[in-house]
């Protein structure tokens, strides 16, 4: 035991205190909370109207004139334009009052507007980022006036459809009527951060065998401890600091969600739900012992990590064919196939956590889930152990398959 609890400090350690894992806990989460906060000074100015945008500081202060000789526009609703863009009764007091720099530049819409649809736009300077934001005020300006000034009208037609999606249950015929982004967000959120939270942290574990073995690293350690101390010192050690890695980008995905919904529009009413984080350590454990022994297993017998590297692939196949089928599990959260697929081990972790983000899973499938899951860990954990002797980790025979599978399933 005090060999086991040795290991396991040496490998927590090891890695936490690599520039590469820090980078990758801390970069990682920072990156999309940074973003969150540049949308979020982004949003504050997309609630101001067209109006108050082209007058704000980051463009020229003066207002634009109007002369309309069309007599289309007759009211200038401050709601809309802000002052930004006033009436002019003629072509001449509108270029003297620009000439005094009064005005920034004027339109002259033309009497033959209606079957044209031409307006000039006369000014000092030519600036093609204010010019369109000033001519979509102009734009919505006449849009408004062209309703009768119903601003109830105008308001429909600047956002005609508010769509309202329903997920029909083809099993069932009954329907889930929530906010599209919510539907979808937050469950696929939740699936790419457990895809890759498993295999980056499982991946540490064929690493480590690997290098261990490769630099023969591995020799000296054996002759201090036991092959099974060596191996579980391994796995709990990555395993602790795997978690930490969990809790740093669910905890930023949490914040995401929340503080997203208080200062983004197109995150209103989206959150992570509370059995997500009770269920997520859980099953983010038991997905890292089961992958994570699977890696040790494969890094144990193959003769160098290249090798061991290009076997694993054949484990990552349930994750990646999952990923293929996100859009149907998430849209079908209890059709047959994904409640399969939330039970079978090799991707429970990843689909389980997807349903409970999308709404309540029958505790009789999250039980079963669990009881799977569990059983598998303990039957891959024991057989893993026995690929740890001093004979396999020593040998430099080419990796086998048939004989990786064989002795998890039925020993040596």
């Amino acid at each position: 035991m005090a060999n086991l609890g040795k290991v396991f400090k040496f490998e927590f350690l090891n890695l936490v205190t690599k520039r590469s894992f820090l980078l990758t806990v801390i970069l990682v989460p920072l990156i999309p909370a940074l973003l969150l906060f540049v949308l979020g000074m982004l949003n504050e100015d997309q609630t101001q109207n067209l109006g108050q945008l082209f007058t704000s500081e980051i463009a020229n202060p003066l207002p634009i004139g109007v002369v309309d000789q069309s007599g289309i526009v007759k009211d200038y609703p401050d709601w809309l334009t802000s002052g930004a863009l006033v009436e002019v009764a003629d072509e001449d007091i509108a270029r003297q009052r620009t000439s005094a720099n009064q005005l920034e530049g004027f339109f002259v819409i033309a009497p033959d507007y209606l079957e044209s649809g031409k307006v000039t736009y006369i000014k000092p300077e030519i600036n093609m980022i204010t010019e369109i934001v000033q001519q979509g005020a102009l734009d919505e300006l006449i849009n408004y006036n062209l309703m009768g000034s119903d601003q109830q009208l105008y308001l429909r037609y600047s956002n005609p459809v508010t769509y309202n999606y329903q997920f029909l249950n083809p099993e069932t015929a009954d329907t889930r009527d929530q906010d599209s982004l919510s539907t979808f967000f937050v469950p696929y959120a939740i699936m790419m951060l457990f895809y890759m939270l498993i295999l980056i942290s499982s991946s540490f574990m064929i690493n480590a065998v690997g290098k261990d073995k490769e630099n023969k690293t591995i020799e000296i350690m054996l002759t201090s401890v036991s092959p099974m101390d060596l191996f579980f010192g391994k796995l709990l050690g990555y395993g602790a600091a795997s978690l930490l890695q969990m809790i740093a980008w669910g905890g930023t995905l949490a914040f995401i969600m929340n503080m997203g919904g208080q200062s983004l529009a197109f995150l209103q009413g989206v959150s992570l739900p509370s059995r997500v984080l009770v269920m997520g350590i859980p099953y983010f454990i038991l997905g890292f012992f089961l992958y994570g022994s699977l890696m040790a297993g494969i890094g144990a017998l193959a003769p160098n990590l290249r090798e061991g590297n290009s076997s694993s692939f054949i484990l990552t196949l349930p994750l990646i064919f999952i990923m293929l089928i996100i859009n149907q599990l998430i849209g079908e959260p209890n059709s047959l196939i994904s409640v399969i697929l939330s039970i079978f081990p090799m991707t429970a972790s990843v689909v389980m956590m997807a349903r409970l983000a999308i709404g309540p899973v029958a505790l009789w499938q999250i039980g079963l889930s669990l009881a799977v899951l569990i059983a598998t860990v303990y039957f891959v954990v024991r057989g893993v152990s026995n690929l740890f002797s001093s004979q396999t980790l020593l040998s430099g025979e080419k990796f086998n398959i048939k004989t990786f599978f064989r002795t998890i399933v039925f020993g040596r």
